[in-house]
């Protein structure tokens, strides 16, 4: 990656299956081109966004092979699930110490999530209340907690030692600073993305969105397709 980006562990942390693939996968594939280890940490199993009645455990079966065979296309090996119940997610102190424990397992570089300062309600997939907790609750793990010994102590009795995370980038940012081209990767981006088959449909309509999407985000900057982040140095880092 250019622009001084040389960590080789990654960490995403979003709320629901799929929302790295809508925002983040082809900067993934970028990464994992590049022999960087990618890890996806997913807070809910997405279990609420179906419209087939199915038994709650087979829709969470189905979500979590989804995200796993879309990782999977991306070259991403680990997923964590934290499995909390979706659409009720709360920054809180349980929430908060799970990701942390995820953190000290993986051990990332940087942590890559949603922007806890962009809260401008103007579209309700980006405004949902899952993605707003999960992001605040990212970055109140980040700093301190995942590096000091003195939060969760339980966390130690099970051998997850404190790390320091070196740096955030946080997407769907109303104030971007770092541009990545996924010019090269849309084509995986898509194909990852329609590993979703419970959640996208009309594969050609959404190509057109998304490559849409991309070139509005890149505009800004003269790229052709884009996805950007609102880069944060971690203190101590």
């Amino acid at each position: 990656m250019e622009d001084g980006f040389d960590h080789n562990r990654i960490l995403l942390i979003v709320a629901h299956p799929d929302d790295i693939d809508f925002v983040f996968a082809g900067t993934v594939a970028l990464w994992t081109r590049s022999k960087k280890v990618v890890g996806y940490c997913i807070a809910t199993s997405g279990e609420k966004g179906f419209e087939e009645d199915l038994p709650v455990e087979e829709r969470k079966r189905v979500r979590e092979e989804e995200q796993r065979a879309a990782a999977r296309v991306l070259g991403v090996e680990e997923v964590f699930y934290l499995r909390k119940p979706d659409g009720e997610l709360k920054n809180d102190l349980a929430l908060q110490r799970d990701l942390v424990a995820v953190i000290r397992k993986f051990r990332p570089d940087v942590v890559v999530t949603g922007d806890p300062a962009s809260k401008g309600f103007d579209n309700f997939h980006g405004s949902h209340p899952d993605h707003r907790a999960i992001a605040e609750a990212a970055y109140d793990s980040i700093y301190p907690a995942a590096g000091n010994r003195f939060y969760f102590p339980e966390l130690l009795e099970s051998g997850l030692e404190p790390h320091k995370v070196r740096e955030a980038l946080f997407g769907t940012s109303s104030s971007p600073d770092f541009y990545v081209d996924i010019s090269e990767t849309f084509d995986l981006k898509m194909k990852a993305l329609c590993c979703h088959k419970s959640q996208v449909s009309g594969e050609d309509k959404l190509e057109e969105v998304m490559r849409d999407w991309a070139g509005e985000t890149g505009r800004p900057e003269g790229i052709p397709l884009a996805e950007a982040f609102r880069r944060m140095k971690c203190p101590d880092a």
